[in-house]
């Protein structure tokens, strides 16, 4: 990444970045973001101790883990505040509903009809990222070392994003039913499918289409 791409893609200013690289600055909260931005250790960024980005990597676990690979995924535990934001203001996303998903075009283009506008959690697109209500249980991880997604709990998604990799939470259409859903995205050897982090639904390996990916999420209290 140029500086400029890695400011886009991490949130941190260019010239704190370059700060950074030229050894002017100590250690700050910045390295965690660039870590995420860069899907490198924080540790081996920092010190250079740990794997590094091209170290062989060890064995995969089972084809259906939903381990989620490090990258630039932010989770808040404030609770979304009330309608008090004006549509279009900057740094707040739609709320819509999942019938507007397979036809959104994003938010610079026409108007969008919002539940209300929420200030993004994550670093994403401006535009092309909408918040969505989670449905149904198939996202509700069974325990609690996995990101979980109970029902009524908002998602933020980045339309932008369109090319996963295996493990990211996803919004997918379903080629032959249209039907839209939110899954973890598994890829191995040429294949891909959908996989729900609840073990009593079944993975999904019919044909599908990347709608989005899920770039954070408001988290309940308890």
């Amino acid at each position: 990444m140029t500086q400029k791409q890695a400011e886009a893609a991490s949130g941190v200013k260019q010239s704190n970045i370059s700060k950074i690289e030229r050894g002017d600055t100590g250690r700050s909260m910045a390295l965690l973001a660039l870590a995420r931005a860069y899907r490198v250790d924080p540790n081996w960024l920092d010190t250079g101790d740990g794997p590094a980005p091209w170290d062989v990597p060890q064995p995969g676990t089972a084809r259906d883990n939903a381990s989620e690979p490090p990258g630039a995924y932010r989770v808040t535990r404030t609770p979304p505040s009330g309608p008090s934001f004006n549509p279009g203001t900057p740094g707040t996303v739609p709320l819509i509903a999942w019938t507007q998903v397979a036809s959104w075009k994003g938010a610079a283009q026409g108007t969008i009809q919002a539940e209300r506008w929420l200030p993004c959690v994550a670093h994403h697109s401006p535009g092309n990222t909408y918040a969505l209500r989670v449905r149904g249980d198939s996202m509700t991880a069974p325990s609690g070392h996995l990101k979980s997604y109970p029902a009524e709990s908002i998602i933020f998604v980045d339309t932008q994003r369109t090319t996963p990799e295996d493990g990211e939470r996803i919004i997918a259409r379903l080629d032959a039913s249209n039907e839209v859903t939110f899954k973890v995205f598994k890829q191995e050897d040429g294949r891909r499918w959908l996989l729900p982090l609840n073990p009593k639904h079944e993975p999904i390996r019919s044909a599908f289409t990347v709608l989005g990916t899920v770039v954070g999420k408001w988290e309940d209290e308890d």
